[in-house]
């Protein structure tokens, strides 16, 4: 099972945007049918903003319906999208069926690896609330959370999607950016305004003290009962058990925002965000800058995003694209 780390870039300003134009044409009528994403020259350098591996493939999914696709981390392929919707996360269970979600609340299936893709859902002509993350435990249940309390549950492998209607969650109405499992079996739900929330099943929720005020963007397990959390200003937190937080703040030496998170070797972790930010965070350490490889392209980069460990390195997603960053050790 292969899971990205967070949904990252477009989380802030992207989904109040789309938003923002669903208000404007929610009386329009009729519904729109979702238009294909457009074959882009430049597709390699699109801003990508979540990452999976299936099998012996990387797969990227970001603005306009981009997704994309390498055996080898260098040559690009653009895979055929069925909207033209910025995409926001992608999962898969296993190396041949997954799932991207975005904007106009569009649900996307592949049962081939990624070569091929479906539509599932789609709330186009600005009546969907963007999904920020997807999550499945088999192939035939799955979970996609989003704005203003979006949530829906699959039992079919998505042929259908039901709203979940839990009001720890629903009532509240957050932005939901990040869903994640434990190695326990728990849920964790991450959101804005510190929303962190858990489950023994996906559908029954909780919601937790949370250790900060402001948005959470992402969130990686820790142990078997723990998780790391991380979000806006450069806050990271940690505890070893969610049934009982003692949440630890990690030093991040930045006030950037914070989108993706990876697992590294001897209890450290990748860390990246807005402005260039990218760093290892090691527990009882002070953060260290993580430095790219000249050859890596990633300095034109302005925010990073989702990180993935695959192959033997680390890659991001980016603004510009999809970069490799580091060498895992």
């Amino acid at each position: 099972m292969t899971k990205h780390m967070s949904n990252p870039i477009g989380k802030l300003v992207l989904a109040v945007v789309a938003m923002v134009a669903a208000g404007t044409v929610a009386n329009a009528a009729p519904a729109l049918k979702p238009t294909p994403a457009e074959p882009a020259s430049r597709a390699a350098y699109a801003q990508i903003n979540d990452l999976a591996a299936a099998g012996d493939s990387l797969i990227g999914v970001g603005e306009r319906g981009i997704i994309l696709m390498t055996q080898d981390g260098e040559r690009w392929t653009q895979v055929p999208s069925p909207v033209d919707a910025m995409l926001n996360a992608v999962y898969f269970v296993d190396d041949r069926h997954g799932w991207a979600v975005g904007h106009d609340a569009s649900i996307l299936h592949t049962a081939d690896g990624g070569k091929s893709w479906s539509l599932q859902a789609y709330g186009g002509n600005g009546d969907g609330n963007p999904f920020m993350d997807v999550l499945f435990t088999d192939v035939s249940r799955g979970y996609a959370v989003g704005a203003y309390g979006l949530f829906k549950v699959t039992e079919d492998g998505g042929s259908t999607w039901t709203d979940l209607s839990d009001p720890v969650l629903t009532e509240r109405g957050l932005h939901m950016n990040a869903l994640q499992r434990l190695d326990d079996g728990t849920f964790v739900l991450v959101g804005e305004m510190g929303l962190v929330a858990t489950s023994p099943d996906g559908r029954t929720w909780k919601a937790l003290d949370a250790p900060y005020e402001g948005s959470l963007y992402a969130a990686l397990p820790l142990g078997q009962h723990g998780v790391l959390v991380i979000g806006m200003r450069g806050n990271a937190f940690q505890t070893e058990d969610l049934s009982e937080p003692q949440w630890q703040a990690m030093p991040t030496a930045t006030e950037k925002s914070l989108f993706g998170l990876a697992r590294l070797s001897n209890g450290r972790f990748a860390v990246a965000g807005s402005g260039g930010v990218l760093m290892v965070l090691e527990p009882g350490k002070e953060p260290s800058r993580l430095t790219s490889p000249a050859e890596s392209g990633a300095t034109v980069a302005k925010t990073f995003g989702a990180l993935l460990a695959w192959k033997g390195q680390l890659y991001a997603a980016t603004d510009s694209g999809v970069h490799r960053v580091a060498a895992l050790r």
